[in-house]
């Protein structure tokens, strides 16, 4: 007796009319890591080159951007100005220092004119060996110091600095109320190196604290829902190679 199977013949490979055995794996995939909509857009960016020389780093606020730096910050604002993500931002954060502020200023210009610009001290840069608070930094003290960074290039090699652990929950603190703030917006956040660094360390549970040097001005993209964040890019500098423009 020839036995008849129930079960329907397997679809032709590349059949374009065959059912997708994979859609309910494909769908938790993109909800899970946010392709979706339902999420926030964080637009963060590196301020422009400062000025660097003893005086204005005396100056209240820390230095301003040079010349240089303004080119960066004014190339950054064009470049999301051509983004329909990007032109959509309805708030600005920035750090208190002078570096940011003006860095924040400048992209808003192009990307959002009107647009408030929040100071959010939690955005700080770590604030390496205290020098912020005035304590003098003995060159054995950085040259000892400085090997110790290289070989784990975490925050804890420097005496009198906030720890990796601190900048990351700080970062991490900083940016959640951000989100939950501007719920399924689009935000950009202005901050500094190591403190982008620290978050983005934090969101892949990287060893180091710094385990990228982001560029001046450079763009670094994260989603947030509920109490996750998901990384879309990190150190967007096209914009600044086009130009010649692309410092650290």
């Amino acid at each position: 007796m020839t036995s008849i199977s129930t079960n329907p013949p397997s679809p032709e490979l590349g059949d374009p009319d065959a059912p997708d055995q994979l859609s309910p794996t494909l769908h938790a995939m993109q909800v899970g890591l946010m392709v979706d909509d339902d999420h926030t857009e964080i637009i963060l960016v590196r301020h422009a080159q400062q000025i660097r020389n003893a005086g204005e780093s005396r100056r209240p606020g820390g230095p301003g951007l040079s010349q240089f730096g303004q080119l960066q910050a004014a190339l950054t604002g064009r470049y999301l100005k051509e983004d329909p993500v990007s032109r959509s931002i309805s708030a600005a954060y920035c750090s208190p220092l002078n570096r940011t502020v003006e860095t924040a200023s400048i992209i808003i210009s192009h990307l959002a004119p009107g647009l408030r610009v929040t100071v959010e001290p939690m955005l700080e840069e770590v604030d390496v060996y205290s020098r912020d608070h005035g304590l003098p930094v003995p060159r054995e003290v950085q040259e000892e110091a400085g090997e110790w960074f290289i070989n784990t290039l975490r925050w804890d090699a420097f005496p009198n600095t906030e720890t990796g652990e601190e900048l990351r929950v700080r970062l991490v603190t900083a940016i959640e109320q951000i989100a939950e703030a501007h719920r399924g917006e689009t935000v950009l956040v202005v901050s500094h190196g190591g403190a982008i660094a620290a978050l983005f360390a934090a969101i892949v549970s990287a060893g180091p604290d710094m385990f990228f040097f982001p560029a001046h001005a450079s763009v670094h993209r994260v989603r947030h829902r509920g109490s996750r964040f998901v990384p879309q890019s990190m150190n967007d500098v096209g914009h600044l190679r086009l130009d010649d423009k692309l410092t650290f």
